[in-house]
C-alpha cells in the first residue's frame, strides 16, 4: 500500500519534496493499519473457525476487541492529522474514505456478494492517487485516471 502510494507521488514528476513525501507514506502506513485493525475486529469470529487465521491475536485472544478498536481509533486520527498536516486536506480525505471503505463496505461485503471485488477494487486505486494528491494537491488532469 506505501509503495502505491509513493508510486503515484513518483508519477507527478519532479522536484520531490521529501517534507510532504515522507508524511504522506508513514500516513498510509497508518491509515492501512487502522483499517486493517478493523476489518480483523469485524472478522474475528469467522477468522477463529478458520484453521489459517485462528492464531491472529484477536481470535486467539491475545488482544482485546477494545485494545484493538483503541489502536485503530488512534491510527485512524493520527493518519488523517498527519495526511492533512503534512500533505494536504484532499489527501486526508481520500485517506478516510479508504478506511471508511475498506473497514465499512468492503469488509462486510466479502460474505454477502462478490461485487466486494468492485469495492476492493477503489480501495486499492486510492493509495497511488493520495501519492498524486499529496503531490500535486489536485485531481485534475488526465494523469489520475491511469493510476487506478
Amino acid at each position: 500500500v506505501v509503495l502505491t502510494t509513493s508510486a503515484g507521488y513518483a508519477m507527478a514528476g519532479p522536484p520531490y519534496d521529501a517534507s510532504v513525501l515522507v508524511p504522506t507514506l508513514a500516513g498510509t502506513f497508518l491509515a492501512s493499519a487502522c483499517a486493517n485493525t478493523l476489518n480483523q475486529t469485524y472478522e474475528r469470529e469467522r477468522d477463529a473457525q478458520m484453521k489459517r487465521t485462528m492464531r491472529r491475536p484477536l481470535p486467539s485472544g491475545l488482544i482485546s476487541p477494545a485494545h484493538a478498536l483503541a489502536f485503530a481509533g488512534t491510527s485512524g486520527a493520527a493518519a488523517v492529522a498527519l495526511l492533512g498536516v503534512g500533505a494536504n486536506p484532499l489527501t486526508a480525505a481520500l485517506g478516510a474514505a479508504n478506511i471508511v471503505l475498506y473497514a465499512c463496505v468492503y469488509t462486510p461485503m466479502k460474505v454477502m456478494t462478490p461485487l466486494n471485488t468492485a469495492v476492493g477494487a477503489v480501495v486499492g486505486a486510492l493509495p497511488p492517487l493520495m501519492g498524486w494528491t499529496a503531490a500535486t494537491a489536485s485531481l485534475c488532469g488526465g494523469e489520475p485516471l491511469a493510476l487506478g
